[in-house]
């Protein structure tokens, strides 16, 4: 891959500071809200795993394993906003910003919000998450680069073309 493939574009900017705004405000709300998120839907949740036992997924994957999954898919959106902004060269960023982000959740919950639980498992997943992000940001990146150089490639041999059967006739 070029420099160039991986470069930030105006329009992925664009996309990433919109969605930036609107994901940070939803970060905020579920990580500093007062208590648990999932305070009152655990009893629903137990039973949702529960049906999900039945049906094969092994006993293994209970809450616990449900909350850090969890905590990885909230964190795959901030990977990829921050790729989108900087660019795959930079996708590191992500990584450390993720976690960055990560521990001032964690730090934030344990010293203001008495209800909550910081955890080093929580900066784990969500760096992780963040991780996530950041490689689908750099495919993303990727794509449309290629996107663009086939559609420049088919214009080239559409006008080739069109040159041939002028030249021949």
């Amino acid at each position: 891959m070029t420099p160039a493939t991986l470069r930030a574009s105006w329009a992925s900017r664009t996309i990433a500071i919109v969605a930036l705004v609107f994901y940070g405000l939803g970060v905020a709300l579920v990580a500093f809200w007062p208590s648990p998120v999932d305070q009152g839907a655990r009893p629903l949740i137990l039973r949702g795993l529960a049906l999900l036992h039945r049906r094969g997924i092994p006993e293994s994957f209970d809450y616990a394993a449900l909350e850090f999954a969890a905590n990885i898919a909230f964190f795959v959106p901030f990977g990829l906003i921050v790729v989108l902004l900087v660019g795959g060269r930079r996708w590191w960023l992500g990584v450390l910003v993720g976690f960055s982000g990560s521990v001032v959740v964690e730090l934030g919950q344990h010293f203001f919000l008495p209800s909550r639980f910081a955890t080093v498992d929580d900066v784990i997943a969500n760096t992780a998450g963040a991780l996530l992000g950041s490689i689908a940001g750099v495919v993303a990146l990727w794509a449309r680069r290629s996107s663009r150089m086939a559609r420049r490639r088919a214009q080239l041999e559409r006008r080739r073309s069109r040159e041939r059967v002028g030249a021949s006739a």
